[in-house]
Order: structure tokens, then C-alpha cells, then sequence
């Protein structure tokens, strides 16, 4: 094979992306297509893991087609995906059995506290470096065995989101150290292994992964006869065995090094910063990295809703915008933009807090939080409300940096990926709000490309560090040191709005529930 070329698909929460790269770091062709999540009650996020399959196949097929390319001379393929929460439960035919409790889903509250009560919080994070929370995959498990007995009976295995799609092309079962870590609860992130004390004691079969853990560059299979026909790729094409988005986000944007800090700002936001050793905190998510898995970590804090707020005030209350996207090729989101950009800093006193699901992550480990919007009088704009919900998410970034550094983790570099970096008012707003330096790629891939560079790696044809050939994160935003001073007396109310709201998360909780 004298050019191979490599594949990398990121399959997220509202959308599957694939990117085709040559060994050089050159995007011959990638491709979007949009899924949807299933939300049954407040607080909830499942979806069938067969819609994930679909658009999977819906993306390559179209990466084939708009490269022309030759499927034989693609060497290896990698897939990266969404936190898998409880995982795709399937049978022993490998089917389905009910749909995939994902990572945003905040139903498995009373598992919870009877983790934190038979066994007890420091005793989950002496072994797995993370703490007891909805967030995690155990206790999402833990749901399904508590409250769906006849489905938890069928359960042969309990595989990743994307694991489930590499089985459907190769007929393997694997997982990942990052997958694996961030389950939580029962994987030592000091020895890299399952924790099987833990899993005994809280009752989830060892029998339902995979003996081996691989890492995320290992050749794991090869395409199948039927993989080949539904995808258009090669029977035979080498397989490699991923990993979690957020790492592989990361890593397509040069975090290899210690205090490298990536904030992926896609549907969520994940705040992670590589290390070298540990230096854990029960206020941070903490698993393996994709590069160099079983000795660098990935560390990471954030919010549950990021992106999605802003998509949401794009969908729900901005029909105008949405109007005039369509009919003139221009971005909603780059109207919203431009209205904000004309609003002062601090929204004239308007502050939001983005948790627009109920219940929040590292840092705050909040099962019953909600969104607030601070500070509306009749003189505030859509405009204003807009710009508000840009700087809630420059808020909680520096909510996370200052969790690291309270850890002891230096943070020597910040990287923007993803939606946050394409904004040029948010990437201002956020470097203005934090007081630091921020990088950027301009048009960056993200994960997908981080899949290629692994599944090159796997091939053997390429190395960790090709990645800083095929990418430069020399664009820089200065913050503003006018309006960090006024974001620095706006980030103290907007903490103060968080601590004040507390009592009232837990009574709006109750009140909601004594209606039902």
C-alpha cells in the first residue's frame, strides 16, 4: 500500500461524524449526519443503539462517495463515541434489549445513595480515582438491576456504544481503557483493570465485559463480510478499538503533554486536562487517556449542557433566525453571535446558570440542579438573554480550571474544540472570563481526526506525536484585561447564584415530584 489512508467516525450525542485522512494529516473527506436521544421523563437520555449503527453507516458510505477513493487502500479505521452511561445491553445473539441509558441521563438517583451507603464514597475513590454519582455508568447499571429485573436477566453482555458498532462490523466484543475508567466504580485506575472487589460488591457480573482491556490503538479485528456490505469499506480492513469522544477530542487537537487543557464544547462540555500522574480530586472525572492509555490521564470537569443551550435557544426561541439561515446559507448561530456581540459584557446584569437537565456533574455533583436566569427586567433583549447563555459557559470553564489547580494540576496550555472554538464572540468571551491565553484550530475536525491518528497508530504507520504535524494550535485570543475585570465581579455573582440556589434545587425537586 504505498498511500494508506485512514477513517475515523466520532459518533456523538446529536450526530455521527467521519472524516477520511491520508498518513500527512490531509481531510480528503468527512461527512455529518444528525441523530436524536429519546427523552422519556425529565432527566432521562436513552436512545436504541441501532440508530447510532444507522447513521454510522450513512456517514461512511457518504465519505466513500464524495472521496472516490478506493476502499482497499484505507489501512485501518477507529470509532470514538459518547460516554456510553449504563451501556448497550445486549443478548446472547448480541441484540439489543432495551435502549442505551447514556451519560446525561440522571434517573439512577436512589442507586446512588445506596452506593454511597453500603459502601461508601472514599471507598470507591481509594480504588477508581472518581467518585459516586448519576453521571457514572455503574449506577446506571445498577438501575436496570433494580428496576427492570426481567431485562437485567437477558443481559449477556453490557458493550460500548461504539463497541457495539465495531462488533456489528467485526463480530468482536471489546472495550477500552477510557470507556472502561469511565464507568467508574469498577475499574482501579491505579492498576488499569477491572476492580473486581467492587464489582462483587456491588453486584455487577465480571462475566458481562470483556476479559482484556484494550488500548485505544489496539488492532482489535477486521472488517466482516457483512460489515463490508453494509458499509462499503473492504472485507479485511484492520480494526482498532477507540475510545471515549471527549480524550479523542483531545487528542486531535495536540493534547499529549502534562497540563495540556482541552475544553470540548459539543452538546456538553468536557474540561480535560492531560497528566502524567495522578492528582485526584473528587470534584473531577478522571480516566485513561487514548494516547499512551495505561500511563497519561485524562482529568475532566464540565457541564452537562453547553452546547445544547444554545442549541436549544436557537431551536425554541429563535424561529426568525432559524428562518433566515435557511433562506440565506448563514448560521443561525452566527445571527445569534452578531446580536451578541452588540450586548456589553456582563449582559447588563443578566446572569444564567446552564444545567438545563436535571442534576449536574464534576465539579458539582448535583443530582437535583436546574438552570436559572438571573436578573430579567422588561429592558433586557433576546439579544442580552443570548449573550448571557454564551458567558454561563465561560463561567463553568473557569469553574473546572480552578478545580484543577485546587488538585494541584498544573495547566500550562488551553485548547478550544468543537463549537466553542468556531464562535469568535464565545472563544472572547471565554479567554476574557477565565483571564488566560487560548488556543484554537481554526475549522478543526475534532474526534474524528483523533480516531484516524489512533488507527494509524495501530497500523503501525504512524506515532502519538504525528498528531503536532498534522495540526497547529498557533491561533491565539488575548483576553480583554478591561473586560476581565468585569467578568471577574460577574463570575463572583454568578457563584453566588449557585450557592444561594442550592436549598432551592432540593425543594423544587420535591415540589415536582409530589405533583406528578
Amino acid at each position: 500500500m504505498e498511500a494508506p489512508l485512514f477513517l475515523g467516525t466520532d459518533i456523538g450525542t446529536f450526530g455521527t461524524k467521519t472524516c477520511l485522512v491520508d498518513a500527512s494529516g490531509n481531510v480528503l473527506a468527512t461527512s455529518f449526519i444528525e441523530s436524536d436521544i429519546m427523552i422519556p421523563q425529565p432527566g432521562w437520555a436513552e436512545q436504541w443503539p441501532d440508530v447510532w449503527w444507522n447513521v454510522y453507516v450513512q456517514s461512511v458510505r457518504e465519505v466513500l462517495e464524495i472521496s472516490k477513493v478506493d476502499p482497499a487502500d484505507i489501512a485501518g479505521i477507529s470509532i470514538s463515541g459518547l460516554f456510553s452511561g449504563a451501556g448497550v445491553p445486549v443478548d446472547k445473539e448480541f441484540k439489543p434489549i432495551r435502549p442505551v441509558i447514556i451519560w446525561m441521563d440522571r434517573r439512577a438517583v436512589d442507586e446512588t445513595e445506596w452506593v454511597k451507603r453500603e459502601i461508601g464514597v472514599d471507598a470507591i475513590f481509594e480504588k477508581t480515582g472518581n467518585v459516586v454519582d448519576p453521571y457514572y455508568g455503574f449506577p446506571k447499571i445498577l438501575w436496570i438491576k433494580r428496576n427492570e429485573p426481567k431485562n437485567w436477566e437477558k443481559i449477556h453482555k453490557l458493550m460500548t456504544i461504539y463497541g457495539y458498532v465495531i462488533y456489528k462490523l467485526t463480530g468482536v466484543n471489546c472495550i477500552d481503557h477510557s470507556s472502561a475508567g469511565n464507568i467508574g466504580g469498577i475499574y482501579d485506575i491505579h492498576k488499569r483493570d477491572w476492580c473486581e472487589e467492587l464489582m462483587e460488591e456491588l453486584g455487577i457480573p465480571r462475566e458481562f465485559f470483556p476479559e482484556e482491556i484494550n488500548c485505544s490503538k489496539d488492532v482489535v479485528g477486521e472488517i466482516s463480510e457483512e460489515g463490508a456490505r453494509a458499509t462499503g469499506l473492504k472485507k479485511g480492513t484492520t480494526v482498532v478499538a477507540g475510545g471515549i469522544d471527549a480524550p479523542m477530542s483531545a487528542l486531535s487537537v495536540t493534547a499529549l503533554e502534562d497540563g495540556d487543557l482541552t475544553s470540548m464544547i459539543g452538546t456538553s462540555m468536557c474540561n480535560g486536562v492531560i497528566q502524567d500522574e495522578l492528582r485526584l480530586s473528587k470534584k473531577i472525572v478522571t480516566l485513561p487517556h487514548v494516547a499512551y492509555d495505561t500511563k497519561k490521564v485524562y482529568s475532566h470537569s464540565g457541564i452537562a449542557t453547553a452546547g445544547a443551550v444554545v442549541r436549544w435557544f436557537r431551536d425554541m426561541l429563535s424561529p426568525f433566525e432559524k428562518l433566515a439561515a435557511e433562506n440565506s446559507g448563514i448560521s443561525a448561530y452566527m445571527l445569534l453571535d452578531r446580536m451578541a456581540e452588540k450586548i456589553n459584557p456582563g449582559a447588563d446584569g443578566l446572569v444564567f446558570t446552564p444545567h438545563m437537565m436535571v442534576g449536574e456533574r464534576a465539579p458539582f455533583w448535583s443530582k437535583n440542579m436546574r438552570s436559572c436566569l438571573f436578573g430579567l427586567t422588561i429592558s433586557h433583549t433576546k439579544a442580552h438573554i443570548y449573550r448571557a447563555f454564551l458567558e454561563s459557559v465561560a463561567y463553568a470553564l473557569r469553574d473546572s480550571i480552578e478545580v484543577a489547580k485546587e488538585a494541584g494540576i498544573p495547566i500550562k496550555r488551553i485548547i478550544l474544540v468543537d463549537g466553542g472554538a468556531k464562535s469568535p464572540i464565545w472563544r472572547q468571551i471565554m479567554a476574557d472570563v477565565t483571564g488566560y491565553e487560548l488556543r484554537y484550530v481554526e475549522a478543526a475536525v475534532g474526534a474524528p481526526l483523533g480516531d484516524a491518528l489512533i488507527a494509524g497508530v495501530g497500523t503501525g504507520y504512524l506515532k502519538y506525536e504525528t498528531i503536532n504535524e498534522w495540526v497547529s494550535v498557533d491561533r491565539v485570543v488575548n483576553p480583554n484585561p478591561k473586560n476581565t475585570g468585569i467578568y471577574e465581579k460577574y463570575y463572583q455573582l454568578y457563584k453566588k447564584i449557585h450557592q444561594s440556589l442550592e436549598e432551592c434545587y432540593e425543594l423544587a425537586s420535591q415540589l415536582i415530584e409530589s405533583t406528578k
